[in-house]
């Protein structure tokens, strides 16, 4: 039990890339959509969403609304994690101006 050699860990653990971006957007939007529900849910009650105070036919119970409204914010979430992750991994690196050449050259000196 004691004498058991384990390898020892290199800190090297890579996640291939599409996994990564499936975290990246389903975590941070999870959380956000967990937020937003409780606070929507703390100000509305899911049955008197619609006409006349009477529920829409997909609404029959409290627990209907609150897994569709959490649903909702969870799918608008990711689409803005979705696309923020698309906007950071399409961007273009930065090419060093003049100012930053200039200053390369003159520490040299």
């Amino acid at each position: 039990m004691f004498g058991s050699q384990r390898p020892e860990y290199t800190g090297k653990l890579r996640w291939p890339r599409l996994g990564q971006d499936v975290a990246i957007v389903l975590w941070p939007s999870f959380i956000v959509a967990s937020v937003a529900t409780m606070i929507c849910f703390a100000f509305l009650d899911p049955l008197l969403i619609g006409n006349d105070d009477y529920p829409p036919p997909g609404f029959t119970t409290r627990m209907t609304g609150y897994a569709v409204g959490f649903f909702f914010y969870w799918l608008i979430s990711a689409l803005s994690s979705l696309l923020t992750l698309y906007l950071v991994r399409t961007a273009h690196p930065d090419t060093p101006g003049e100012d930053q050449a200039d200053d390369g050259e003159r520490s040299g000196e």
